[in-house]
């Protein structure tokens, strides 16, 4: 054996052990991991056998199964039907009417919409019944959305109607604009762009009205797609800009892949075939990320038409080629029928009649499927809906029926209670005014505090704006002005309220930090970090206080820096608490130089402690902000971390 040959052998053998380890450490892990989720469904199987009557408990326990969705995966659908059946034996209807609208959702995602429209029919069942506004809401909407999977639009339009009619009653601007959006969409499916327009453009003005950038860049989406159908490519390429902005102010790389492709389908039309290429060829570097198979094929079809309009044969049946690879594995029958037409142009540029005729035979049998796909789907509709407005007849009775066995039992129960009330009454009412009195001082309190904040945060703002007057630079001024008008009014904003939305505090923060990074020159760059298993949009929080420990970190952790500042903001969910971290690289809070900084945190943190005990009277365990030097642990800046209440 030569020096070479030992060489690889020696090669080959490390590369063998190196593997061997890897699989084995994946193997490890695994089985741990394995171990956690069968640990985890013990205990809720566990909890929910020896679970009596306690409300409290069962409502935990459902907290804990929707929590760990992601994690239990195959196990989360048999868990939460076990919590159906066992909220059933405990007469728990509360319980079972969550669980059945949420089993009813899973089945929706694994495509099993029969059976999500059974689920979400005995849930509405008890919604009815308890004439609860916002459960019907998700009932109507989640039944329409399973329709809609189906193409049972006009089955999906009448649920949508239904909970939009209950959410204008409530006030529900959020949920009205994303109802408006769904309906925009489906109406836009059926080709009736008037009424989609009149949905979608509802939808936008109230996006709008709520700095709502994700709903706004989808409506933005679909207005465009109309313009397209309606041959108006300059109108659709000025929808599909403004999306794009949003996108790219979202970091929204899938949906930016999504606008890419429209945008050149706008500049096809225009007949800008190198605009056209280049953004298709945008497109497919991401859908190619995401395995997004219908869209690829989509993509690779329009430039099969584009180089066939260039007359460049080999490159149109190449893109064609892949197309019709694409488009077969998902079975797009939309997207076949666009390859079919083009190659019919392709033979006829050819004058291979007889394949133009083949591929025209393709196209025509393709449309036939289609139109006979539609027409079934008419008498489906017709079938379910006529089942489904039977069942509904039978839960309104059956509500009815409910109703006067109640009130022959509810007069019962009253004259007894009538007689316990009169001996209670008085004790009843002196606890309840204590009570009151209690809250209403503490939302005095609350509304006082924030609104201390609100002078301090507009006098800061407005001493940037005379600094950028008296250097003369009146355009930097004017947009740092733009830009306050619109902090201010969210903070006015959030300053009435008693809980926002993570995702609209986020907002806030940011824009505040733009108005930050345009009065120091951009002398720092900032990061906002969440997993987006967060639900932003759906966790309530206490508005309007993080921004003193921010403005504090900018102040005297990054401001002097002359360059390479970073403020890094974190949002983790811990313990049914949000735990944000304010983390900077400036010279940190126990620094000689930064005395005047420890004592300017511990002023600005003083109506946010107020706030914080207050708050402590309803969540007493809610733990104090902690403030750390990371000089102690060889790294510089200051990291502060501060806990809030999930509200309900």
């Amino acid at each position: 054996m030569n020096r070479y040959t030992f060489k690889s052998v020696v090669i080959k053998t490390y590369k063998l052990v190196f593997f061997a380890m890897l699989f084995s450490f994946a193997h490890v892990s695994s089985a741990k991991n394995d171990n956690a989720v069968n640990s985890l469904k013990d205990s809720i199987n566990y909890q929910l056998q020896n679970c009596k009557s306690d409300t409290a408990q069962m409502r935990s326990i459902f907290t804990v199964i929707r929590k760990n969705r992601r994690t239990l995966k195959a196990d989360y659908k048999p868990l939460l039907e076990y919590y159906v059946e066992k909220s059933k034996s405990l007469n728990y209807a509360y319980g079972e009417m969550k669980s059945l609208d949420f089993l009813g959702l899973q089945e929706r995602y694994d495509e099993n919409y029969g059976l999500a429209i059974k689920y979400h029919l005995r849930s509405l069942k008890f919604a009815l019944q308890f004439n609860d506004s916002s459960q019907l809401c998700y009932n109507y909407n989640n039944l329409g959305q399973a329709y809609r999977k189906q193409d049972l639009n006009i089955l999906a339009i009448k649920y949508f109607h239904k909970a939009l009619a209950i959410q204008e009653k409530m006030g529900q601007l959020k949920s009205i604009s994303f109802t408006h959006n769904t309906l925009g969409a489906t109406y836009l499916s059926q080709d009736d762009f008037d009424k989609a327009l009149f949905h979608l453009n509802k939808s936008a003005i109230i996006a709008k009205e709520r700095n709502d950038k994700r709903t706004l860049s989808y409506n933005y989406g679909s207005l465009g797609e109309i313009m397209l159908r309606q041959n108006k490519p300059d109108e659709a390429l000025a929808y599909f800009n403004k999306a794009l902005l949003i996108k790219n102010d979202l970091n929204y790389t899938k949906g930016k892949a999504v606008t890419y492709h429209l945008l050149g389908q706008a500049w096809y039309l225009k007949k800008d075939y190198k605009q056209s290429i280049s953004w298709f060829t945008k497109a497919i570097e991401t859908h190619k990320k995401y395995n997004s198979q219908r869209y690829l094929s989509h993509c690779y079809a329009y430039l099969g038409k584009i180089k066939l309009a260039l007359n460049q044969m080999d490159s149109a049946n190449l893109y064609l080629n892949k197309a019709e690879e694409y488009a077969t594995e998902v079975h797009s029958i939309e997207n076949l029928i666009l390859i079919s037409e083009t190659r019919t142009r392709f033979y006829k540029e050819k004058q291979n009649w007889r394949l133009a005729m083949q591929a025209l035979n393709v196209t025509n049998s393709l449309k036939d499927s289609i139109k006979e796909s539609k027409y079934q789907k008419e008498i489906q509709t017709l079938e379910i809906g006529y089942q489904t407005e039977k069942k509904e007849q039978q839960i309104e009775i059956l509500s009815a029926e409910n109703k006067i066995k109640n009130q022959r039992l509810r007069l019962g129960i009253a004259i007894i209670i009538i007689l316990v009330l009169g001996l209670a009454f008085a004790y009843y009412v002196s606890i309840i005014r204590k009570r009151n009195a209690k809250l209403n001082q503490e939302k005095l309190q609350q509304q006082l505090l924030k609104s201390q904040m609100n002078p301090h945060f507009i006098f800061n703002a407005l001493g940037s704006i005379q600094n950028f007057m008296y250097q003369n630079d009146s355009k930097s001024a004017a947009r740092y002005m733009g830009n306050f008008a619109s902090l201010t009014r969210s903070i006015l904003n959030n300053s009435s309220a008693d809980f926002v939305t993570l995702d609209e505090e986020i907002s806030t923060l940011k824009n505040y930090l733009e108005l930050e990074l345009m009065r120091v020159n951009n002398a720092f760059v900032y990061n906002m970090e969440y997993s987006e298993d967060l639900e932003t949009e759906f966790i309530n929080i206490p508005p309007m206080l993080l921004q003193p420990f921010i403005e504090n970190s900018i102040k005297h952790g990054v401001k002097d820096m002359d360059s390479g500042g970073i403020i890094t903001v974190r949002f983790k969910e811990e313990n049914n608490l949000i735990l944000v971290e304010v983390e900077d690289n400036g010279a940190g809070i126990n620094s000689s130089k930064n005395e005047k900084q420890s004592n300017h945190i511990s002023m600005a943190t003083g109506i946010f402690n107020k706030r914080i005990s207050i708050l402590k009277t309803s969540y007493p365990h809610l733990p104090s902000p902690l403030i750390e030097d990371l000089s102690q642990k060889g790294k510089k800046g200051t990291l502060i971390k501060v806990f809030l209440p999930i509200l309900n």
